[in-house]
């Protein structure tokens, strides 16, 4: 039979053998916030911005608004298309802010462009690349 003072030296050691394990593994993970984001079109200070996530057979491509050094909204958008089908994604961050994040799935074969642009429609963008995109 254990005493309590053992069962309580014996939970306190395996609590601290284990909180660096759980440490690491918070870290690696990592958050949206902390993600590695490729910047695709910016303008007035907003920028959107992408990362992607393997799955199979392809990619799940993240899409955010960074807002942070603009003095007004924006839109942002993440764009798939293929044999005329398309698809998309819009995220909008008030002046100073970063959105939320949103995510298409891409797969060989689909074209993809990021975009960026004002409330009343203006905006640009272009094609990009998934291997020009970082790993959130």
């Amino acid at each position: 039979m254990t005493s309590q003072h053992t069962r309580t030296t014996i939970r306190t050691i395996a609590i601290a053998a284990l909180a660096p394990v759980v440490a690491a593994s918070i870290t690696l993970v990592g958050s949206p916030a902390n993600a590695a984001w490729t910047s695709g079109a910016s303008v007035h200070g907003g920028r959107t911005q992408v990362c992607k996530v393997r799955v199979t057979g392809g990619y799940r491509i993240k899409v955010r608004l960074d807002n942070r050094r603009a003095t007004h909204t924006h839109i942002g958008g993440l764009y798939r298309s293929r044999n005329g089908n398309t698809a998309q994604v819009r995220v909008k961050a008030a002046r100073g802010r970063v959105s939320a994040t949103k995510a298409l799935l891409w797969r060989p074969g689909y074209q993809l462009s990021v975009g960026i642009g004002e409330l009343d429609g203006r905006g640009l963008g272009g094609g990009i690349y998934p291997s020009s995109i970082a790993r959130c």
